[in-house]
């Protein structure tokens, strides 16, 4: 049986969650539509600014890993980086303005979503080893504490949503009299705030940016663990290749990542189709809504099923999700988001929680900052630089393009589970070459 996670450790970490997703969530389901429609950047562009903040994922396994998992306090890292994203958040609209009216300093977007990656991205998988830390069984509690990730993306995603599209929601609250009392004092109580502009997208991430970096100072003490003060952190996480599944496990996930891109980029813009602008990450949120139950259950299927076939299942969503998509109807890529949970959970927080069985207590922060850096470093951004080009290429053919991307996860998934296979020991987490270690609880249930 699980050890029970306290209410005051478990509060924290969830808050932590709430927020750090809370920014993704304002800002990652109407990017693509706001530098498309409001910025007026052609899709290669707007896939090129979107990728290029792959440079803080470069960085972080050497930087991040090696401050958080040697010098610096993992919580007071996170302070620092959230602070200067807060002020990065801020002048973005400006720089985005300047370049709809001259369209001369697309090169200063560019640099500024460099140094915002550099400052927020690695911050998502320093909170994941931050939480794994504290945790006395990740398998288990983990995904209790995660699932308040996903209530902060939904909320901030629906609080957009309704801030940009005030107007008409207040249009339709106006069919239901018994409602305008409330309607009339919401109105009063907020008449001083400014008109809504999709450029306030950035404006409800940096306060969310500053509350986070203000909220630290309560999260649990992180300090780096004792280890050799001559040794490198981020190159001990390279001993964990001599594991073949763990080079075959990293492989396909390394090339999974190169086809969610397709989903970040063009299902917010398709759906544009269907419904208005504003409504957009509102109907995201159907994504969000999944992750609950897939959090909560993924505990069971990973003591259960394992690794292997919990993360196949993952790969399968992703292949049914893209088919869904590519038929193209309303319901059905509103059934394609709903499929969401399966596809992060069962896919990416496995991974996390994979490679945190695998590697040593001391190298924890470089360990998730590396597995990040191949995943959304390279991966992600190669993905975007394709699916922009393909969709060019296809000429906004959004069912064909899915339907290569359901094909090419049919491909992966058979050869995830044709040649991986786990069940031994990870040397990564040896202190010695001879010393051994006990195995982690969701490789045995490969056995």
């Amino acid at each position: 049986m699980a050890a029970k996670l306290s209410f005051n450790l478990r509060w924290r970490l969830s808050v932590l969650w709430a927020l750090e997703w809370g920014i993704s969530g304002t800002l990652l389901t109407y990017l693509p539509i706001y530098w498309k429609q409001t910025i007026h950047l052609s899709t290669p562009r707007t896939a090129g600014l979107l990728a290029v903040a792959a440079v803080g994922l470069w960085l972080a396994p050497f930087l991040v890993g090696q401050v958080a998992d040697r010098w610096l306090a993992s919580e007071k890292y996170l302070a620092i980086s959230h602070f200067i994203g807060g002020l990065i958040l801020i002048g973005f609209p400006h720089a985005a303005e300047q370049y709809k009216q001259t369209g001369d300093n697309f090169v200063t977007l560019l640099v500024m979503s460099g140094i915002y990656s550099v400052a927020y991205i690695p911050t998502w998988a320093l909170a994941s080893s931050l939480t794994f830390r504290h945790l006395t069984d990740p398998d288990a509690q983990f995904g209790k504490v995660r699932v308040w990730g996903t209530v902060g993306w939904m909320a901030t995603g629906l609080f957009l949503s309704l801030w940009l599209m005030q107007r008409e929601f207040g249009d339709w609250l106006a069919q239901y009299p018994e409602f305008d009392a409330i309607r009339s004092a919401a109105a009063g109580a907020f008449a001083w705030l400014p008109d809504p502009q999709p450029a306030h997208c950035f404006s409800i991430a940096a306060m969310l940016s500053f509350g986070l970096s203000s909220f630290c100072v309560f999260l649990p003490a992180t300090p780096p663990e004792p280890s050799t003060p001559s040794e490198f952190a981020p190159l001990r996480v390279f001993n964990m290749f001599r594991s073949r599944d763990f080079r075959r496990f990293m492989s396909i996930g390394f090339l999974m990542s190169l086809l969610i891109p397709m989903y970040i980029l063009v299902v917010p813009v398709s759906l544009t189709r269907k419904i208005d602008d504003g409504w957009v990450p509102a109907i995201m949120l159907v994504g969000q809504v999944s992750e609950f139950p897939a959090l909560l259950l993924l505990g069971l299927f990973l003591k259960r099923l394992g690794i292997k076939i919990t993360f196949s299942i993952g790969i399968a969503a992703w292949c049914v999700r893209y088919c869904l998509f590519s038929v193209g109807t309303f319901s059905l890529i509103v059934a394609g988001l709903a499929l969401h949970g399966v596809c992060h959970v069962f896919m990416i927080i496995v991974a996390q929680l994979y490679i945190d069985s695998q590697c040593r207590p001391d190298i924890r922060a470089s360990a998730q900052n590396f597995l990040a850096f191949v995943s959304l470093g390279i991966g992600i951004p190669l993905g975007l630089l394709i699916a922009g080009l393909l969709d060019e290429w296809l000429d906004g053919n959004f069912r064909l393009l899915f339907a290569m991307a359901a094909a090419s996860c049919l491909v992966l998934l058979v050869l995830f589970w044709k040649f991986f296979q786990p069940g031994g020991k990870a040397a990564s987490r040896r202190g010695d070459d001879d010393e051994r270690v006990e195995e982690h609880p969701s490789l045995s249930a490969e056995r």
